[in-house]
């Protein structure tokens, strides 16, 4: 799959990108802060679990569509779109 860079994009498939970076970007942190939430739980009550590993290796992908979406907001400031 080809990937337009950002100043490749049209006004509505950046702000369709924003949308959806956005909504995963959020649901992405929220599952792992429960995800830690349950592994110290779990630590907590029995014994360590590896569950609490989990969420550290995949926080990087969190920091990466941060990322991305604040470089799709530079653009579509830009732009002059909000």
């Amino acid at each position: 799959m080809n990937k337009k860079s950002y100043h490749e994009m049209s006004n509505e498939e950046l702000i369709n990108a924003k949308k959806v970076t956005t909504i995963a970007a959020v649901l992405l942190t929220v599952m792992l802060l429960i995800l830690l939430g349950m592994g110290i739980y779990i630590s907590v009550t029995k014994k360590f679990s590896a569950l609490v590993a989990i969420p550290f290796a995949l926080s990087p992908i969190t920091i990466i569509n941060f990322k991305n979406l604040k470089k799709i907001n530079q653009e579509l400031k830009t732009r002059g779109i909000s």
